[in-house]
């Protein structure tokens, strides 16, 4: 594995040199994926989607965890900190526009919409998710929100025709990899 060593002193006012050292894993860039997606959820199964998202957001090929900015107001300016951030600090969603005329089937929704109303209890485990049509990581994952169309609806085509016309969003928060 790469290790990174950065060091830099700075003095402030008569304090004695401190030292700080914090390690950083360096995780190689995953292969990118050619699958449509998997959930798999501790009591209900596995669940391979039959449709992969039509765009995503805070991620590609891994989570896109985005720094921790602080800064507070000093008598003459302000100082400015930054840390890394956590990967607990990221939502990410998939998003199923429908522009194609289908996005996707209604199965494929009542999986999701299954998912998001068992929660998870975290002594048991979490969710883990697969999003292998871009990445072959997975993470483990709580299902925040199931937007369809603005709300949940099924109608006359979906049931007929078991596909779904409008857009859907399935956003989950990333609780650590799996």
């Amino acid at each position: 594995m790469t290790t990174l060593t950065s060091s830099a002193t700075l003095a402030i006012g008569d304090a004695p040199t401190a030292v700080e050292s914090v390690q950083i894993n360096v995780i190689p860039v995953a292969a990118p994926g050619t699958g449509k997606g998997r959930l798999v959820h501790p009591t209900l199964g596995t669940y391979d989607y039959h449709y992969k998202p039509d765009a995503w957001r805070n991620f590609d090929g891994d989570i896109v965890v985005p720094p921790v900015w602080g800064s507070a107001q000093t008598l003459t300016s302000a100082t400015n900190a930054v840390w890394p951030g956590s990967i607990r600090d990221v939502t990410v969603e998939e998003l199923w526009t429908g522009e194609g005329g289908i996005s996707m089937r209604t199965e494929q929704l009542r999986m999701f919409l299954a998912m998001w109303a068992t929660p998870v209890d975290p002594a048991d485990g979490a969710i883990e998710w697969y999003p292998s049509y871009t990445s072959s990581l997975g993470f483990k994952v709580a299902i925040v929100e199931v937007i369809s169309g603005q709300q949940v609806t099924f109608d006359d085509l979906a049931r007929a025709k078991d596909r779904l016309r409008y857009p859907v969003t399935l956003k989950m928060r990333i609780l650590d990899r799996a």
